[in-house]
């Protein structure tokens, strides 16, 4: 069997490269090969970092049939670039390796690499109507699948699935039928007045202003077949609105008096739900849920029944599950455990949390030596932080930068943390201002929430909570490779004030609580 194969290959190539070594590549490899022999789905939630990747090349490349493997840019460069020919050199392995947009021949059997957002967005287009994409991605029926950096998937879906107006797209339907450009001008300006007199830039349309993306289309529907793909795929969601709803929302420019406008869904698991069912999947990312079975992410992705394995970090302090599981779990080594400081702060939606939020950020900094990392995705209080700091600790501090200094203070959202923290210093000190929950502030979540609110789910426990748990899984998953005088410090008080505090703390792991600054200074 393949698994045996594996297992033999891997723990001789291990023996002979030992800083390849991860103490879990021999279980993961058996779980990929057996996948790939049974076409049994999986879902692999595994630690920080690229170490796992070994687990799963290997059975891809010493599989006889073909393979597609889902990952970003980056990651295929870095797989190209070390890893496969590492393998093919030292086991002599010949299968074909590609990297394409699209399935290279109906008789293909190698491995082929593809950006996941491609491989969505065509796959959607040709299983859903109101998807806009450039070719059919005609993979085979039944070839397995595997996809790296599924704490993203969710995002990918998005992306593939959102429709974007911009005014080019305006300007191209006025060419097309010249006849009606200036009721289509006409039209525009209309919505242009109502959006731009909206408080934020960002902001869910209104049924006001959906109307007049119908009043458009009513003028050109008779030439359906005529409409550039935006307008075409618009046309094919509004009267479908209630069957599979979207969230239609809008971006604004002042300055120039223009707004785009994009279609996003409500969730997409409906739409995923149908690509899972044409082919085996091995599902890998970091921090996926709160749940052994990530029944949670599962439910947000339309994931089918499929056998979980979670690498869990074991250690005092952290109380395991003691439900019964019907697929293997294995748990990693003792992880180090972070210093975790709580301080008791004006809730944030105090007016008096920005002063003591300032006051307790100069106070840490000011203790530290090294590189510092201050998350703060609010932008006018992000703005304040940095700009407070800047006063206090001069050019040592950047915001949003990818090059910050060793000795640095990097002020910077989420998002750009996520994407940044490998390639950046390991902070001596990470600090949170508040918890990573997705702002209802942004369209796209308040359309979301909104859904789950009319299907009468619980929006809170099914959607924001297990995101900013998995946000803070990943944010401070650096940290675990640091010393033992690293330290996080989550400033928002909601994490002890709140009965859902207990399970953001249980996602950090191993820690040792650190009641008092103080007390930190002291004991290190």
């Amino acid at each position: 069997m393949i698994e045996v194969e594996v297992h033999q290959q891997l723990r001789q190539l291990l023996r002979q490269s030992p800083e390849a070594l991860w103490p879990h590549q021999l279980t993961m490899a058996r779980m990929v090969a057996r996948g790939l022999r049974l076409g049994r789905s999986a879902l692999i939630q595994v630690p920080s970092g690229g170490q796992h990747r070994l687990s799963y090349l290997l059975p891809a490349l010493m599989w006889p049939n073909a393979t597609l493997l889902c990952a970003t840019a980056s990651v295929q460069a870095q797989i190209l670039g070390e890893e496969i020919p590492w393998l093919q050199h030292t086991l002599q392995l010949h299968k074909p390796v590609l990297q394409k947009d699209r399935w290279p021949a109906p008789d293909f059997q190698g491995l082929l690499l593809v950006d996941p957002l491609d491989w969505l967005q065509a796959r959607l287009y040709s299983t859903s109507s109101g998807r806009v994409g450039q070719t059919e991605f005609l993979v085979p029926t039944g070839i397995p699948l595997i996809i790296d950096g599924a704490e993203d998937l969710e995002d990918w879906a998005y992306q593939a699935l959102t429709v974007t107006l911009q005014a080019t797209d305006w300007q191209q339907l006025r060419q097309i039928f010249p006849a009606q450009a200036e009721q289509i001008s006409q039209v525009q300006v209309r919505l242009a007045l109502q959006l731009l007199r909206r408080p934020l830039p960002r902001c869910l349309l209104q049924a006001d202003e959906l109307i007049h993306l119908e009043q458009v289309l009513s003028l050109v529907g008779h030439h359906s077949g005529w409409l550039p793909d935006p307008w075409e795929h618009l046309r094919q969601r509004i009267p479908s609105a209630r069957e599979r709803p979207w969230v239609w929302w809008a971006e604004t420019d002042r300055e120039t008096g223009s707004f785009t406008l994009h279609s996003s869904p409500s969730a997409p698991q409906e739409w995923l739900t149908s690509i899972w069912a044409t082919q085996p999947v091995v599902i890998i990312g970091e921090a996926l849920d709160l749940d052994r079975q990530a029944q949670t992410y599962r439910q947000r992705l339309g994931l089918p029944d499929l056998t979980p394995l979670r690498f869990l970090p074991s250690g005092e302090g952290w109380p395991r599950s003691t439900a019964t599981v019907t697929a293997p779990l294995v748990e990693l080594e003792p992880l180090q455990g972070l210093s975790l400081y709580l301080p008791r702060l004006p809730l944030p939606n105090s007016p008096l949390f920005q002063r003591h939020l300032l006051q307790e950020l100069k106070h840490l900094v000011s203790q530290v030596n090294g590189f510092v990392v201050v998350l703060v995705s609010d932008q006018p209080l992000q703005a304040q932080v940095g700009t407070a700091l800047a006063a206090e600790f001069g050019s040592r501090v950047r915001v949003n930068s990818a090059l910050p200094a060793d000795q640095g203070i990097l002020v910077c959202d989420w998002h750009h943390w996520l994407q940044h923290k490998a390639s950046l210093p390991c902070p001596v000190l990470l600090a949170i201002a508040t918890l990573p929950f997705p702002s209802v502030e942004d369209p796209r979540v308040a359309g979301r929430v909104q859904h789950m609110q009319r299907t009468q789910q619980d929006w809170f426990r099914q959607y924001l909570l297990p995101v900013a748990a998995a946000r803070l899984q990943r944010a401070v998953a650096p940290l675990r490779q640091g010393s033992e005088s690293n330290l996080v410090a989550i400033l928002d008080s909601r994490i002890i004030a709140r009965s859902y505090g207990a399970s953001l703390l249980n996602a950090l792991g191993p820690s040792l609580r650190v009641e008092q600054r103080s007390q930190w200074f002291v004991s290190f």
